[in-house]
């Protein structure tokens, strides 16, 4: 494979006998693939090394050569070192591989890691509808491409934008930071309400409030915990729909575990701090039900965005952080409010 950054550095210095293949920029799909170069398949190997040596030294990446027709059809590939042991007269048709893997123009950055990874090769085709070459994927340029990615998905779950840099002005960093803050304020307002719509049961039985970050905190991170887990499974195309069903129960079990452990030692603290199993009852229940709420958001959620083609984590990471908080208080009051109408508390 032969491929530059642009169809024009490439025609800078490639011999007659190459040639060019790039995608038009009408065909934008959203995804970035180099131009290739390709050689006639009768052309005998020694104009391909006599064509090779004209090159300059920038062409480091080359891995295999492509071969097409006279309608730019990919028809094989030759590896360098069939190349190299060869006979100088054969031709290219009779020494290429005619099994050849290749991309199509659409294919997303985790089917393309697929690929390479199940394949082993150093570099792809990518085709059209009609089988011709129409440029190339280097696996630098790919592992550049899915870093970049992995990063930008950090920054969103963090709320921050991909574009930011200590380079920047204050100002954008705060342009950029300030909606997420004013997203994070629905949920902190939801809960105020929810603390309002209790306020006269809380007047009497304040020390519940005190025990609602024992509840909230481990909620939310165990709900962000399966999104992360579930989010990068799907980037990595570890996870089909025919997995789902799999997956959720993996998650459930999961979160009944860390329910019933956390649920038991947030009990504990409630019974021996304030002397009232009672109230150690209403946080461990609260604790157990919304760690399994937690686990079945962490997979209902990006599983949703999968199904809409949503690519931005930044808003379902927010919904998952802001139900399992309200759903955290709110169910810590209703428990405790129904065990003071029964005079348990």
């Amino acid at each position: 494979m032969i491929a530059f950054r642009t169809a024009a550095d490439l025609d800078l210095f490639r011999p007659s006998i190459v040639r060019v293949h790039h995608m038009p920029s009408e065909a934008a799909t959203g995804q970035h693939f180099a131009p290739a170069m390709s050689f006639p398949q009768y052309i005998t190997v020694q104009q391909v090394i006599d064509a090779l040596r004209e090159m300059q030294s920038e062409t480091d990446s080359i891995y295999y050569l492509f071969v097409t027709d006279f309608d730019d059809h990919l028809v094989g590939v030759v590896s360098l070192h069939q190349l190299l042991l060869a006979e100088r007269e054969a031709r290219l048709f009779e020494l290429m591989d005619r099994r050849v893997l290749s991309l199509s123009p659409d294919a997303s950055l985790e089917e393309q890691a697929h690929l390479v990874s199940e394949s082993g090769l150093l570099a792809l085709p990518v085709l059209d509808a009609k089988g011709r070459l129409i440029g190339a994927m280097d696996v630098s340029d790919l592992i550049t491409a899915i870093q970049n990615e992995a990063t930008g998905d950090m920054y969103h779950l963090a709320g921050l934008s991909a574009h930011e840099d200590m380079r920047k002005p204050i100002a954008h960093a705060v342009s950029n930071r300030v909606l997420w803050l004013c997203f994070s304020l629905v949920a902190a307002m939801l809960a105020t309400w929810v603390l309002g719509v209790f306020a006269p049961f809380i007047a009497h039985f304040a020390i519940l409030v005190a025990f609602m970050p024992l509840v909230v905190w481990p909620v939310s991170k165990a709900g962000m915990q399966t999104f992360t887990f579930l989010v990068r499974s799907m980037s990595l195309g570890k996870l089909s729909p025919a997995d789902v069903r799999r997956i959720l129960g993996r998650e459930l079990l999961i979160g009944l575990g860390n329910g019933l452990g956390i649920g038991m030692l947030v009990g504990a603290i409630g019974w021996f701090w304030q002397g009232d199993i009672i109230l150690g009852l209403i946080v461990a229940v609260a604790t157990l039900v919304n760690l399994l709420l937690a686990a079945l958001l962490g997979v209902v959620v990006p599983l949703t965005m999968q199904v809409l083609h949503r690519k931005s984590v930044r808003p379902a990471s927010l919904c998952v952080t802001a139900i399992t908080t309200v759903s955290s208080i709110t169910l810590v009051l209703v428990l405790g409010s129904l065990a003071a109408q029964m005079g348990y508390l």
